[in-house]
């Protein structure tokens, strides 16, 4: 068998920790969301100062983990971030940038940290623009979804056209130049023709990413239960295919670039922070529910990860008595890090480098991958070039969670 020790590419691991944070807290829990999240139009100061309290202390308590990593970015995820002060956001970066430098001296040219808050179009929200701004955040990630009143409806979402527009404006005018909009598509009732006005309102905008998101049934969620019940029906899957091309067509015409399957970008503006993820590179989760993907060492050649708890008393008290173990860890199995390898891969156009695949787990994708690659490339789903590398085709692109399933359901023989 070959052997399975870690490149020492620097490329393979950059060196650097993007750090996630979950504020849970949300004024409306959608009927399609399976995040750890908690439902409260408002936040009272002292449950805002104790979870930002939590937060700081599982970031000393884990920093150490990261030690010698240079900040590459920070993301507030939720739930809705933007119920948090602004103040609040400004005492967390200020604690991570002390904790973890920046690259110095920088590049020519070079960007700073990417700071990146989610929000949902609201008055509150939009209100502390401004504060945001000031307090180090240069991106906001807007869960827009739908610019139709009728279809924003269907998806049980708090706000309504006209506040998307507000908000949108207001963002501008506090000086954000980076904005990420996310669309969700294939949703009930939701026809080509209201998914090409959806297209309109969000190219006339001009973001400079977007992120779509085909509708999908969380089990234990209200829709998820309306599936199981009959009372709700997927969108078709010819139909959903054809909307994953239509949404295609439309972007790349209007000057983003496809990076990541469901990712969209002007030239410059992929987010960081993402690509952290589907690079496997290190990312530090902090907060209810978070996500952890440790760096890669002698004792865990292929990294690990840790998960948080999802409820927020026991994350508290896990934090309490131990903040560098909150989480429930994991160092991941050789089998579970080459199924994962690929299929990330697969889901940017480079695709996977069979060298980069070889220099980490010691044989080619075909070693261990022989039956799904072959198979996969004879339906025409993947493309394999001379030296081994692969990508996905136009039409596994459309089928990219089959061909993903084929990689972490077997390893090939």
């Amino acid at each position: 068998m070959p052997t399975t020790s870690p490149s020492k590419d620097a490329a393979y691991d950059d060196g650097a920790v993007g750090v996630y944070l979950h504020l849970p807290y949300c004024e409306r829990v959608c009927p399609y969301c399976d995040f750890a999240v908690i439902a409260a139009r408002t936040i009272e100061p002292a449950v805002e100062a104790r979870y930002v309290d939590g937060l700081l202390a599982e970031l000393a308590g884990r920093q150490n983990d990261f030690a010698g990593r240079t900040l590459a970015s920070i993301y507030f995820g939720g739930g809705t971030p933007a119920l948090f002060e602004p103040a609040s956001i400004e005492r967390l970066c200020s604690a991570i940038r002390a904790a973890f430098p920046t690259a110095s001296p920088p590049a020519t040219g070079a960007q700073d940290v990417e700071v990146t808050l989610e929000l949902n179009p609201s008055t509150v929200e939009r209100d502390r623009l401004p504060g945001f701004r000031a307090a180090g955040v240069n991106r906001l990630s807007i869960g827009v979804q739908s610019f139709d009143d009728a279809q924003l409806k269907r998806l049980g979402r708090a706000h309504r056209a006209p506040v998307i527009d507000e908000t949108l404006a207001a963002a501008r005018a506090a000086g954000f130049d980076n904005l990420s909009l996310d669309l969700i598509f294939a949703g009930p009732e939701q026809t080509r023709a209201d998914l090409d006005r959806d297209l309109d309102r969000m190219i006339a905008f001009g973001p400079e990413h977007v992120s779509t998101y085909e509708l999908t049934f969380e089990p234990e969620t209200p829709f998820g239960r309306a599936l199981a019940s009959g009372q709700m029906q997927p969108c078709d899957e010819d139909q959903a295919a054809e909307m994953i091309e239509q949404i295609e067509a439309r972007l790349l015409s209007a000057g983003y670039e496809r990076y990541e399957i469901s990712s969209y970008a002007r030239p410059g503006r992929r987010a960081r922070h993402n690509a952290r993820y589907w690079q496997r590179q290190a990312v530090l989760g902090l907060g209810l529910g978070a996500h952890s993907t440790e760096a890669r060492s002698a004792d865990r050649p292929h990294g690990a990860r840790r998960s948080n708890p999802r409820e927020l008393e026991d994350w508290l008290g896990a934090v309490a008595r131990n903040p560098a173990r909150a989480g429930l860890y994991e160092a991941l199995p050789v089998e579970t890090a080459r199924g994962e390898a690929v299929f990330l891969a697969l889901r940017q156009p480079e695709g996977l480098s069979a060298a980069r695949f070889e220099a980490e787990f010691g044989g080619s994708p075909r070693t261990f991958f022989e039956m799904p690659i072959r198979e996969l490339c004879r339906r025409g789903w993947l493309v394999e070039s001379v030296e081994g590398d692969l990508r996905l085709s136009a039409e596994g692109r459309l089928l990219a969670d089959s061909v993903a399933a084929e990689f972490v359901a077997e390893e090939g023989g």
